[in-house]
């Protein structure tokens, strides 16, 4: 394995490459809004697009700039996807509640993306590629085709299972056991992707502000109070868009996801027939593994971009590359000698049940938990969110239903991640271990 290179970039690949969050100049803060968002992500900033058209007062807060945490920083893949088994799903939900959680998961949100793609005109290199699962042990293949099945006769998702005998198609590595293809699955550039978002939430009247985090909330009569460093803002309604950065103010909420981070690197440019040869079939790959690998080819063919979980806690930059070279060797062993141009990490929001939820409580409401598929579910809940805060039934959503459970030791700081790291190493050991065997 070759020496790493002293001059990776620790800014994500997107950042350099079409767009990088930065904060509007700091105009006055409004004494009075009809909406405050709190988090100028995917989320925050749909949210402000619905609201803003028809005819609310929004101000969208955000601690840093807008767009730069993981909207702008993530993987770049669209899709639907559940973590649950249908079995799961409808023991705790009942059989119409699940269908309708697939349908959401799987169809909608994904139409909505594309849908907000074309009405806003967003260049965000979007195609549409196909998604390759691959199956990290034997056993999985059987499995996942009865779960397809299911999946299958309750919406109507395209679907194929690929075996490991045609698994070369889809990536040139024989790591895996087979796998699944989703063929209307994509890819994008998440930095466009959520710059678009900002655009088209100004265009429809909202404000936004960066470098402006809400310290506190109260409330004051029917209206919250929140404030800031700059100074405090009236808001009929709060919404908070936070997901993995969920501030101390929101601890109700903040006690209620887990922030796991995600690891990305990206390779020095090795050429478009390199990085082809590699994909031969042009798709996003995830696998199945908890270590869960997902990777792609950059926008322009020359790169490849591969995350990982190299840990579960915000672990120092040596040892993050360290496993996230390991890992790519792994996957790709041909990229073994292979430098790497930028290494970097964003915050995914995690809930106890692995479900996203959007409501409210006592007048604050909240979109979150998207378990690691923001791309899709983030622009999608953020405006069904939107909906359900001006009454309009068109916000209807099964998410609503899902709720965000609690556990007594989580009190809002994660202490216990570097602990759930040591799980997840035995785990992965334990998981290889019987693969090999």
């Amino acid at each position: 394995m070759s020496t790493l290179p002293e001059n990776i970039a620790s800014e994500p690949f997107w950042w350099e490459d079409g767009w990088k969050p930065k904060s509007p100049d700091g105009a006055p803060l409004p004494s009075s809004v009809d909406v405050l968002v709190i988090g100028a992500g995917l989320t925050g900033l749909s949210a402000a697009r619905t609201l803003a058209s028809r005819g609310q007062s929004v101000l969208v807060l955000d601690a840093d700039a807008p767009g730069s945490g993981a909207s702008s920083r993530n993987g770049g893949m669209v899709g639907g996807g559940h973590r649950l088994s249908i079995s799961e799903l409808e023991s705790r939900f009942g059989t119409d509640a699940a269908v309708a959680l697939l349908r959401e998961a799987h169809i909608d949100s994904l139409e909505f993306a594309q849908s907000v793609i074309r009405t806003e005109n967003i260049d965000c290199d979007y195609v549409e590629t196909g998604r390759f699962r691959a199956f990290w042990h034997p056993s999985e293949f059987e499995s996942a085709a009865r779960e397809l099945a299911r999946l299958q006769e309750r919406v109507p998702l395209e679907a194929v299972m690929v075996p490991k005998s045609r698994q070369r198609g889809e990536v040139a590595s024989d790591l895996y056991e087979g796998g699944m293809v989703f063929p209307r699955h994509g890819a994008l550039h998440p930095a466009k992707w959520v710059a678009g978002h900002l655009r088209a939430a100004i265009r429809a009247g909202a404000q936004i502000q960066g470098n402006t985090p809400a310290l506190a909330l109260g409330r004051d009569g029917a209206s919250y109070l929140v404030r800031t460093p700059r100074g405090s803002v009236r808001a009929g309604k709060v919404l908070a868009a936070t997901n993995g950065y969920t501030p101390a103010c929101l601890g109700n909420l903040r006690r209620r996801i887990i922030p796991v981070p995600s690891f990305i690197v990206a390779t020095e440019p090795l050429g478009k027939s390199w990085v082809r040869a590699l994909f031969p079939a042009g798709r996003m790959v995830v696998e199945s593994r908890d270590r869960h690998c997902y990777y792609r080819a950059s926008p322009d063919g020359t790169r490849v971009i591969f995350g990982a979980r190299a840990a579960m806690f915000d672990a120092p930059e040596g040892l993050a590359r360290q496993q996230m070279r390991g890992l790519l060797a792994q996957v790709f062993p041909q990229l073994d000698e292979a430098r790497l141009s930028h290494s970097w990490r964003g915050r995914t929001g995690f809930t106890f049940n692995a479900l996203p939820n959007i409501g409210h409580h006592d007048g604050l409401w909240h979109a979150m938990g998207y378990s690691g598929n923001g791309n899709t579910m983030a622009p999608y809940l953020g405006h069904k969110v939107a909906l359900q805060m001006l009454g309009d039934a068109d916000g209807k959503s099964a998410f609503s239903k899902t709720a965000m459970p609690l556990r007594w030791w989580h009190r809002g700081s994660p202490w216990f991640l570097p602990f759930a790291d040591l799980a997840f190493r035995v785990k992965d050991w334990q998981n290889n271990r019987r693969r090999r065997g």
